[in-house]
């Protein structure tokens, strides 16, 4: 077995019922990513296809620049080892962030192999 420290981007993207609301929904699976460029472009993938939650034509347009421009300085943060996110307020008051954290995590690889037992291929003479 081996295992190594390896350096990740932990995507998170979650909704708030409230912008008082003290804890926050999952709206989409966390995950590791292994770049702050293929962080930052999930972000950006996000963000600009988040209209379809109701947000307001305000927020719309924060979104689309931040899309467009943002981006550069949240990839500068990611390389400098610190966080970001964007985060918008829906038309029902809800909340929606996006928020990526650099990481360090423990990849663990086993080179064990599973074969599953053989299986009969002629079937067994009944006796009369």
């Amino acid at each position: 077995m081996a295992t190594s420290v390896e350096q990740g981007f932990l995507f998170e993207a979650l909704l708030y019922e409230s912008q008082n609301a003290l804890r926050a929904a999952p709206w989409r699976t966390p995950r590791v990513l292994g770049s702050a460029r293929e962080a930052v472009r999930a972000l950006r993938v996000q963000v600009r296809t988040a209209h379809v939650l109701g947000m307001t034509p305000r927020e719309v347009e924060r979104a689309v620049e931040w899309a467009e421009s943002g981006w550069v300085h949240a990839l500068g943060l990611l390389n400098s080892g610190t966080h970001c996110g964007f985060t918008v307020v829906l038309g029902s008051g809800a909340v929606a962030e996006w928020r990526v954290t650099p990481v360090r995590y423990l990849e663990i690889r086993t080179h064990a192999t599973y074969s599953p037992p053989r299986t009969r291929t002629s079937r067994p003479e009944l006796s009369s």
